[in-house]
């Protein structure tokens, strides 16, 4: 399961899209029920490609659809692309586990990675802080722009799912505004991403299906 680093010209990640989709869509073939789940590392991408980090990952402790302790057995891979420190992208391998109890498949997306975003969660923060002169900003201007407005347009949905959680909030709240309130609160994006997935069934783009509780099912 070799990984593969390539160069790739700024935009053409999101012309990817049909790609992707197409290897999702296969994989809903085999796999219909996904719940993904954040999985917190300080690693980079390049780090967790070189040490084949995906073979490694633990299940989390309890599933997080139904609750239960100890039930995730390994189940599988999946593929996604994730941009790097050098602005090149490159592939990885997301770990999966099914429930023994509800049948739902986990995945644990790492946290230097954003659902269903192709630059790198340390990039995204660089960009939203506008550390324009970040040569990976640079790199990837119109995805971050693309990226910046689609979590104005959600931001509405997003707190009214979040509340005060994160702070109290003012009477007309703006993107930047909660932003700094997220930095703030949680230190950082990928720990952001983390509660927001795990308590909030949220992030700061959209909210996902594969956030969602499923239905339980009859074993």
């Amino acid at each position: 399961m070799k990984r593969h680093l390539w160069l790739q010209a700024p935009g053409q990640v999101e012309g990817d899209t049909s790609e992707r989709e197409r290897f999702q869509k296969g994989a809903s073939l085999v796999i219909k029920d996904v719940v993904q789940t954040i999985y917190p590392t300080s690693l980079t991408p390049e780090q967790y490609v070189e040490q084949d980090f995906h073979k490694q990952v633990a299940p989390p402790k309890n599933c997080p659809n139904c609750q239960h302790a100890h039930c995730l057995e390994a189940l599988a891979y999946y593929d996604r692309y994730i941009t790097t420190a050098t602005a090149l992208v490159m592939s990885i391998w997301v770990r999966r586990f099914q429930c023994q109890f509800c049948h739902i498949s986990v995945s644990c997306l790492p946290s230097f990675a954003q659902p269903y975003r192709p630059v790198n969660t340390a990039t995204i923060t660089a960009g939203f802080n506008g550390q324009d002169a970040h040569p990976q900003v640079q790199r990837w201007k119109e995805l971050l722009r693309g990226y910046w407005q689609r979590f104005e347009m959600h931001l509405p949905t997003l707190l009214r799912q979040v509340g005060n959680a994160f702070g109290p909030l003012p009477l007309q709240p703006t993107a930047k505004g909660f932003w700094g309130q997220l930095l703030h609160c949680c230190g950082d994006l990928a720990s952001a991403t983390q509660q927001l997935v795990h308590q909030f069934h949220a992030c700061l783009f959209d909210t996902y299906r594969c956030h969602q509780r499923r239905q339980l099912q009859a074993a």
